[in-house]
């Protein structure tokens, strides 16, 4: 199996203008979303998908490239956020569009009538959620679309869920710290976090077509 978390390792000391480029861009993204929409609601999630996607895509690109080729850099970020910025926005509607459902299932729920959508809803969400993790790299890298993309990305979740696990519990501990100790840290969160998410996807992804 190839293992791509070394590489990973390695980019967030050989490729610090790229962690900290990608950083800026997404808490930029991100900022306009809680300024536009606070909180969580079918509105935030949805604005989150078309703000932050495109650029997340960017950021995936790019650690694609640089895990899989040491290729990498803060020009080449630039140059895929407009190269992949559309599919960027294709990959994260989808979560955004069921997220934002079980939100509003969730508003409407009063009583046990509205349990079976509010659960339906809510797993699909969560297997979104992990898909997606997977997902944008295999969207922008492997050039997958539509059904084809999403059912690999489920199978990934299948075979691997620690890997989108791993992403996401990553995210939530930069995220905590940075709202609990310094609002610095978030600016560093992102970088590290696409890298593991490169490195896990392609790692599985190889080991799944052996």
């Amino acid at each position: 199996m190839t293992d791509h978390l070394p590489a990973a390792f390695r980019a967030l000391w050989h490729e610090l203008p790229l962690v900290a480029a990608s950083g800026v861009l997404v808490c930029t993204a991100f900022g306009l979303v809680v300024l536009v929409s606070p909180g969580l609601s079918p509105i935030s999630v949805l604005l989150g998908a078309l703000l932050v996607g495109p650029v997340w895509a960017a950021v995936i690109a790019t650690t694609d490239s640089v895990v899989l080729r040491q290729r990498g850099g803060v020009l080449l970020l630039l140059v895929n956020l407009r190269r992949y910025g559309l599919a960027g926005l294709e990959v994260a509607i989808l979560p955004a569009v069921v997220g934002a459902l079980a939100l509003v299932n969730r508003d409407l729920y009063t009583g046990p009538v509205f349990a079976i959508p509010l659960a339906v809803s809510g797993c699909f969400g969560v297997l979104a959620v992990l898909a997606s993790c997977y997902a944008f790299s295999l969207r922008v890298t492997g050039g997958l679309r539509g059904k084809a993309l999403w059912l690999t990305a489920l199978h990934l979740v299948a075979r691997a869920p620690l890997v989108p696990l791993g992403v996401l519990a990553l995210a939530f501990v930069a995220l905590l710290l940075g709202t609990s100790v310094t609002a610095s840290l978030l600016l560093l969160a992102p970088g590290p976090v696409a890298l593991f998410a490169s490195a896990g996807t392609w790692t599985e992804n190889h080991a799944l077509h052996r």
